[in-house]
């Protein structure tokens, strides 16, 4: 499987294409904890716990307009195998 962006909107699903929509807690560092699934499309296929994995590395930087309440929440699509 390989990420292709994290979208700033939702999308449709392309053939060949998964998405997933994961919850975080931006913590003081501006890391993310506490990271949950949304939604992933197509089910079964594992997005959902791939974006969970990269979304551990993943720091908005200080003033992201997505950060709403100690909370981001990030779309990630991927092209499937």
């Amino acid at each position: 499987m390989i990420w292709i962006a994290a979208a700033a909107a939702a999308t449709s699903v392309m053939a060949g294409q998964g998405v997933a929509t994961v919850q975080c807690r931006v913590a003081a560092g501006q890391g993310l904890r506490d990271c949950v699934v949304l939604s992933e499309t197509p089910k079964g296929a594992n997005v959902g716990a791939f974006a969970l994995k990269l979304a551990k590395g993943f720091h908005p930087q200080p003033g992201d307009r997505r950060i709403k309440d100690g909370k981001i929440v990030i779309q990630m699509k991927f092209k499937l195998p």
